[in-house]
This record gives structure tokens, sequence and C-alpha cells, in this order.
């Protein structure tokens, strides 16, 4: 079955990692402290649930790497995307982060599980250490075949948060990123569910920072819903935008996001007209049919689709990726569908300010 999410909000939020302000200076960090960076200050209970963290491969080959640690373990888990390659759907990693900063961690393919106690065997893997400020991390890259060796360095772009509230008697779960850019965090607030629907009895809610750099941020909220019956239901929200000005220093100098960023819209990328857009639809479709869906045709947009900042699709660097719920390309069993669609692919259709390389490993 299709992954439900690469970043999925099933998963209990840890019991761990509650509060904990990094201190410098210690002999030793815990995993959890060396992952969790600074809390933030609300009013609502929050924990530290991990961090996103990105760099370059050979000074070309853009990194993003996503580590959550395991409650009351050393052992950590995540993901791993490279450019265009698994843009819709990452690999997995597993690894160890022991208490004095060291780090490994190996990938492997989405869906399969490690033995326990154990690392995966068929994918990329990393071994380095954290710095003390939990800021950076660095060591070396070695490709799953083990031909190429090579230095990776990344740096913490943003601190994943979760909170698990009662609210009239529902559960509300949710994860989402902190990056620090009152602009950018305000985009990411506007995506936050502030509550269940009437009649649902648990809603949770992941927000996954899809791109992340300098000109260009893409959001992905997942939220699995539960009103009783078979099963819940699950539902994509999100959004690109183009940073439009400089984010100001500090939360002291706030600014409005729509100051700071502007939306792109899915037909921004794409040269007007009738031949362009049956082109994407093809892309989309072919996709669909690969990865075994029982309605491609149902994935196929419309003129008035591509203009909705409503529809749910992200972007890469190489290119966008269209986020399908369960139900909207076949039934329910199938779960849902991520298709990406390489620039590369529309030729002269995409737009200039929408091209990119796919310079994966």
């Amino acid at each position: 079955m299709p992954p439900t999410s690469s970043f999925p909000p099933f998963a209990p939020v840890p019991a761990g990692i509650r509060g904990g302000l990094v201190q410098l200076g210690l002999a030793a960090l815990s995993a959890a402290a060396l992952l969790a960076g600074t809390p933030v200050r609300a009013a609502e209970p929050q924990a530290s649930g991990g961090a996103l963290w990105q760099g370059e491969l050979e000074g070309r080959v853009q990194v993003s790497i996503t580590l959550f640690p395991q409650a009351g373990t050393d052992r950590i888990d995540g993901t791993a995307r490279y450019d265009s390659r698994l843009a819709a759907t990452p690999r997995q990693l597993d690894g160890q982060l022991t208490s004095d900063g060291s780090l490994s961690w190996r990938e492997r393919d989405a869906g399969g599980e490690a033995p326990a106690g154990t690392l995966p065997r068929n994918g990329a893997r990393f071994e380095g250490t954290v710095a003390a400020d939990g800021r950076t991390l660095s060591g070396q890259w070695t490709s799953a075949d083990g031909t190429r060796r090579l230095p990776l360095s990344l740096t913490r772009k943003a601190v994943y948060r979760e909170r698990s509230v009662d609210a009239g008697g529902v559960r509300l779960t949710e994860r989402f990123p902190e990056t620090g850019r009152p602009g950018l965090d305000a985009l990411i607030a506007s995506l936050r569910t502030s509550g269940c629907g009437d009649g649902e009895r648990e809603c949770r809610s992941a927000i996954e920072l899809m791109r992340l750099d300098a000109g260009t941020v893409s959001l992905l909220r997942t939220t699995w819903r539960y009103s009783g019956g078979a099963h819940g239901s699950l539902d994509y929200a999100g959004g690109s935008w183009r940073r439009a000005a400089a984010e100001p220093a500090s939360a002291a100098s706030p600014a409005s996001p729509q100051a700071v960023y502007t939306r792109i819209l899915l037909g921004d990328l794409l040269q007007p007209g009738e031949t362009c857009l049956a082109r994407l639809n093809e892309e989309l479709q072919a996709a669909l049919k690969r990865q075994g869906a029982a309605a491609p045709a149902h994935g196929a947009l419309g003129e008035q689709a591509v203009h909705d900042p409503l529809l749910p699709f992200t972007l890469y660097r190489g290119g966008v990726v269209l986020h399908y719920a369960p139900y909207a390309v076949g039934p329910f069993a199938q779960g849902s569908y991520q298709v990406a669609v390489p620039f590369a692919r529309l030729g002269n259709c995409a737009r200039p300010n929408g091209a990119g390389q796919d310079k994966s490993p």
C-alpha cells in the first residue's frame, strides 16, 4: 500500500524531552537535548520532538534530514531527502545518538523495518558527531554500496514541537516546526489545527517543512480525524511561498507573513494554456498508474484547480509533488499517493522561475 504520509502524525507523542533546555558546558548531553534545542515560551504545554537538518553533499546536492529521538532510549529515527530524489517519499532512517554526541544512522526503504537493536542494511549511512550546542553536526556519508565516502555537515534549521491536549473530551495531538523566523513561523501557525471538528473523537495533525531554502518554503499538513466507524479520515493541506523580503532579525522585530512571503500557486509554475495543463496531467496520471492507483484519471487537474490556493502540492528543487488523500484516486484501502513531477519532464511548459536541476547522488 502506498504510504499515507512521508511524515506520519499517527505515532504517540514521546513522553520524553519535556521542556529541557540545552545546557552548554555540561560534561554529557542527552540525545534528547542535542536534538531538541531551546523550547519556546507558550501558554500551552509543548515538547521538543526532533529537528530538521540541512546541508549539501559535494557543495551541490541539497540534503534534508529529520531526526526524532525515541523516548527513553538513545535510538533515533527520521527521514532523508536528496534534492529531487525520492521527493514524494523520502527514505526512512534509523540510528543512534549517544550522550557524548556520537551520531550514526542508516537509511532504508520506506515501509521496511529494521530488526530490534540493529541498523538497516540497504541504504546510505552516516557516522559523525553533534556539536555541543546542538546546532550543527558533521561526519562522513557513505553510499549504499560503500563506493562513495563524502564529508557531510548539516545545520539545524528547525525544531519540531509537539503537544497533546484535551478539549471538550476530544483529544488533539499535533506536531509542527519552529524556525525562529517570525514571518515563516507565522505561516506555520496559520496551518496549525486549533481543535477537532463537531462529532470528532480524536484528531492528529503534523506539519512538515517539505522545502526550506533561501528563497522558497513549502509546508504540508497531514491531518487524521476519527469520529467513529471502521476507520478515520486523512486529508492534506499546505502551500508554497516565495520569500519577497528579508526576515527581521528576531521576534522582537515582527513582520507579517504577507510582507515577507508571497504564495506560489501551481498555475504560476506552468505556461498558460490547455496544452501545458494536459502535459502536466499526463505526467500525473502515468505516475499514479505506475503506483497502482485504481482511478488515476481522478488525479487530473483542471484550470481552476491549478489556481486554487488550497491545492495540496509542495515544491522541491527539481519539481513539484502532488499529494492525494485516500479516496482521491482509489478506495480507502489503497491509502494516499504522492506524485513527484520533475520540471524537466514538463519541458518548455515549466516557467523559467520554476525550473530547477536534479542533482541527486
